[in-house]
């Protein structure tokens, strides 16, 4: 048998790891070890935990749950009365309604407050009270708008604009286009301020060259501003969707996910699936379902901008 010299042994990885780290290697250990606890056991351990309860058939206050291997995921497309192809296409228009509502309304308001204009720091500190406030808050109040006594039906009836007071949350038809109009209103300050950091960086002699060849003020805008936001655009529009995509509380507050399920996203399905149906297992799976979408869409946006850099 070869003998192993001592060495061999400090030739090892770990050894040409502890060389290119220098004497703080122990130390740097040390320093990252309890970030790295708390991100397994915030982050990482419920993820794995949820993608294990997704193959199981447990219920709440069930002991013991069985394995059912992909029979969640295959009820999801086979079962008659199952909701999830439905609260997918609901997910669908429901994030990219809100996305491009912000992303029209994020633009004109972050246009507007990066002129010269009087009052301008009051109104760029009046644009981030959407955001500020709760969202539990902010559903709320808007409940209390969309009610019949509420303000908005008020002028309806005030302006004659329809013949008798809109059921706004009650009506399959109104709801989701009245969720899509809270969404936008509560994120419509992130998209401003990303939207107004990045034309604060553009180049003031771009606008001012373009004057002097003729170019409108549309013009500029169209080949100066938006060519110079492409990189801001996309981070926003990605985070954005995510957030718009995942969000439960303004739809648990204000429909429910109702009437008939005409409000019912993904993530409000899971919940009702998980939490009011007792079925744990389903939930998780509807959540893990959302996964593959949102692994898509950082891979495709994120090799985009590397392509670009």
């Amino acid at each position: 048998m070869a003998r192993v010299y001592p060495e061999t042994i400090r030739t090892g990885s770990g050894a040409r790891l502890r060389g290119v780290l220098g004497p703080d290697f122990f130390l740097g250990w040390a320093l990252a070890a309890p970030v790295v606890l708390i991100v397994l056991a915030l982050l990482a351990y419920p993820f794995f935990d949820a993608i294990l309860l997704s193959f199981t058939d447990r219920f709440i206050g069930q002991s013991e749950a069985n394995w059912v291997g992909l029979q969640n995921y295959i009820d999801f497309f086979t079962k008659a009365n199952n909701y999830f192809l439905k609260a997918a296409l609901i997910t669908l228009v429901y994030t990219g309604g809100a996305v491009v509502g912000k992303f029209f309304v994020g633009i004109a308001m972050a246009a507007v407050l990066n002129q010269e204009i009087p009052l301008r720091n009051i109104f760029r500190a009046m644009m981030f009270l959407p955001w500020a406030v709760p969202a539990v808050v902010s559903a709320y109040v808007w409940r209390f708008l969309f009610d019949t006594t509420g303000p908005i039906n008020g002028m309806i009836a005030e302006f004659q604009l329809a013949d008798d007071y809109l059921y706004f949350f009650n009506d399959a038809k109104l709801a989701l286009p009245a969720l899509i109009l809270v969404a936008i209103w509560q994120g419509t300050p992130f998209w401003t301020m990303n939207f107004l950091a990045g034309m604060q960086a553009i180049s003031t002699e771009l606008y001012e060259a373009a004057e002097i060849d003729g170019a409108g003020t549309f013009q500029r805008f169209l080949h100066i501003t938006l060519p110079s936001l492409q990189h801001v655009i996309l981070v926003t529009a990605l985070l954005s969707t995510i957030w718009t995509s995942s969000s439960l509380t303004q739809i648990f507050v204000l429909t429910g996910g109702g009437p008939n399920y005409a409000t019912t996203t993904l993530p409000m399905l899971s919940y009702l699936t998980a939490i009011a149906g007792r079925q744990m297992g389903a939930g998780a799976a509807i959540s893990m379902m959302m996964m593959p979408a949102y692994m898509i869409l950082v891979y495709f946006l994120t090799r985009r901008m590397l392509r670009h850099e």
